[in-house]
């Protein structure tokens, strides 16, 4: 293991201690490094002071962690902004990533009873497209879409990565038309940074791109609109915790269904997460789409109308 990779992963592990344990001493923080078998060196031993001290530095600048000390509470450490590791970031993901890694170093019995989903491909793009953000550079890319035997080799102006449903996209301007597309990493067969940059279009912001659909489909076809649907019976609770999209709206519980609010773009992603809950969704409002859902269950009974 490479002495970055090492350190970072130290880093990681330090974080993690103190993150589960709340408060802990930089004593008892060594009681659980010299009981670590993965990551320290057999021969390492506790670690002093001054290197501890470096370390906060370190992950205060790569991570935006900060470690405060307690000097009313025994001399204790403890993470002053826990909640950035809970958020929807790529920092967030990376470091629980590792964290989890951590653990499976060299115990191959537990790492065999963690299984993660697959992705299509498209993340040996990540590292190209990332630096051409930082440094505004124009792509050169080869894209084969889902519904087109042919390949389009396209210049594309860079402006944020998005994940979704096991997938990653990049949002582009096509340098040629102006247009802003949608590229699915996987579909890119080839990419290339130019030596070319270009000035960003300020009225372009990945995070508001997004923010009228559900998943990455923005389809000028339909208007942003309310949109109310009755969710019955247990599949309540998971649609609670786990909201459709992030403009959900209680506004009427029963004890049988609660019905809630939406402001969005109805379109295919939105329309597919409703038919993917069953019987256990009816769309009220807007009529067209309840009528389009209806539609679309009487297609899925014909389906098995034989058998």
């Amino acid at each position: 293991m490479g002495t970055s990779i090492r350190l970072i992963r130290r880093y990681v592990w330090l974080v993690d201690t103190i993150r589960c344990a709340g408060h802990i001493t930089l004593e008892e923080i060594n009681k659980k490094w010299l009981d670590e078998k993965s990551i320290r060196l057999e021969n390492e031993g506790a670690i002093p002071e001054r290197t501890f001290h470096r370390h906060k530095e370190a992950i205060a600048d790569l991570f935006g962690i900060d470690i405060l000390c307690n000097r009313f509470d025994g001399n204790t450490y403890y993470i002053d902004n826990e909640d950035a590791l809970n958020q929807p970031t790529f920092t967030s993901w990376l470091f629980n990533g590792l964290a989890l890694d951590n653990h499976l170093i060299g115990n191959k019995e537990i790492a065999e009873k963690i299984l993660f989903e697959d992705v299509p491909g498209g993340l040996e793009h990540l590292g190209l497209i990332v630096e051409a953000l930082t440094q505004n550079r124009i792509l050169k890319l080869t894209h084969r879409r889902f519904n087109s035997a042919d390949d389009t080799i396209k210049l594309v102006e860079p402006y944020g990565l998005k994940q979704s449903e096991r997938r990653w996209y990049m949002l582009g301007k096509v340098a040629e038309t102006d247009k802003i597309l949608v590229f699915a990493l996987d579909r890119i067969e080839s990419l290339e940074l130019t030596t070319d940059t270009f000035t960003p279009d300020s009225t372009i912001d990945i995070r508001s791109y997004f923010d009228e659909v559900v998943g990455v489909n923005v389809d000028d076809d339909f208007d942003c609109e309310k949109v109310v649907v009755r969710i019955y019976g247990k599949q309540r609770a998971y649609i609670d915790a786990l909201p459709l999209h992030k403009s959900q709206k209680l506004i009427e519980r029963t004890k049988e269904y609660s019905d809630y609010e939406y402001r969005l773009r109805p379109e295919y992603e939105f329309q597919r997460e409703i038919l993917g809950l069953g019987a256990s969704a009816e769309v009220l409002s807007p009529a067209w789409l309840r009528e389009e859902i209806a539609w679309v269950a009487s297609e899925i009974l014909k389906r098995y109308r034989d058998y």
